[in-house]
């Protein structure tokens, strides 16, 4: 067997998600190298010292390295048009964190980018990687749930703690629900397999007072093929938060007011996922004599260890990503599907701001 084959890849932003993505790269058999670039300079000397990578002093730096096959772009959100357009420019593949960009232009400049340049650009929507919601997936694949036709995501987490964090700022998050809900609507989305035509989101004042963004949502949205999904996230009831979050954070937080649960309702059974009690759940639905029956037949849950791997699988994701580069794959998610989710995002944003129900055929 031929030994697989390496490339040189660059992580642009070099917060908590660049340096998670750096652990699992340096691992990787198929990385031979990994160049950084951060604008804040003492963050580079940190990076430097502990993780040994090369550090890029300027952004050209990178864009003009003929080696560099892969970018992988961890900035904040308002700078995702930037730097994902220039490398794909400069003839590198693209992995960009979600949410696409702060504004509906920006990423379609990003899309139309990836297909001018016919180059790489995948989002970084990793639930579809993780193996609670792959789970799911699988049921509704073989039939086992019928059609979907309804689904409830209840979310409740603690505050982003500081006052100066980007992504309680309007203008550098673009919003809460790209940042920190795209992920939900994008697994329904992908559950479901069809578009949504209309959205209503509606919020309460927020309770957190320094928050630029809301701190809280109730949506609805509806698919062209009948479908209904609801959302209700709130943030800041559950218990602060202020340990390691890779460090077995679901059993530090159960019981404590955070709470990630979907319930999937579908013609011929049902199936619930359960991030806190690290559970999913299957029931099977028949008829007899008294009419509809309801049989709960799966339960299955997993280990601590694995608890990322279940719900917010980058590890994996950073990796297939590496190996769709290195072998000349296209990405497991088109552009144009980030995209919608991307618009959905702002539809909810627009439908909670001016008090209506939205059209996404209203997004330009």
């Amino acid at each position: 067997m031929s030994a697989e084959k390496a490339i040189e890849v660059a992580i642009l932003g070099c917060g908590q998600m660049g340096q998670n993505i750096l652990r699992t790269l340096q691992n990787s058999p198929r990385v031979s190298a990994i160049k950084a670039f951060d604008r804040n300079a003492e963050r580079m000397k940190e990076l430097k010292t502990t993780f040994g990578v090369k550090s890029a002093p300027t952004l050209d730096d990178v864009l003009r390295d003929p080696a560099i096959k892969l970018v992988f772009v961890t900035a904040s959100n308002n700078a995702h048009r930037e730097l994902t357009v220039a490398a794909l420019e400069a003839g590198m593949a693209v992995m960009c964190e979600k949410p696409m960009a702060t504004t509906i232009p920006d990423a379609q400049a990003m899309v139309e980018a990836a297909e001018r340049t016919n180059g790489f650009l995948q989002i970084g929507f990793e639930l579809r990687y993780s193996h609670l919601y792959t789970t799911v997936k699988d049921w509704i694949t073989r039939g086992l749930l019928g059609r979907v036709l309804n689904t409830q995501c209840t979310y409740c987490s603690s505050a982003w703690g500081r006052h100066d964090v980007w992504r309680v700022a309007s203008k550098t998050s673009g919003g809460m629900f790209g940042e920190k809900l795209s992920h939900y609507v994008d697994l329904v989305r992908w559950w479901i397999g069809d578009e949504v035509e209309e959205v209503y989101a509606t919020c309460a004042p927020n309770v957190i007072p320094y928050y630029e963004v809301h701190d809280n949502y109730h949506c609805s949205y509806r698919f062209k093929n009948g479908a209904i999904s609801h959302l209700t996230f709130m943030m800041g009831p559950a218990a602060s938060f202020k340990g390691d979050p890779l460090q077995n954070a679901v059993s530090q937080q159960a019981g404590d007011g955070h709470v990630l649960r979907y319930m999937i309702y579908g013609e011929k059974g049902a199936a619930e996922t359960d991030v806190f009690q690290r559970t999913i759940k299957r029931w099977e639905f028949g008829e007899d004599d008294y009419g509809q029956t309801s049989k709960w037949i799966q339960n299955e849950t997993w280990d601590p260890e694995h608890d990322f791997a279940y719900f917010h699988n980058t590890h994996d994701q950073a990796l297939d990503i590496v190996r769709r580069v290195a072998e000349g794959e296209r990405p497991s998610i088109n552009p144009r599907d980030a995209l919608e989710t991307t618009k959905l995002c702002f539809a909810a944003e627009l439908s909670a701001a001016e008090k209506r129900p939205v059209r996404l055929d209203e997004l330009k």
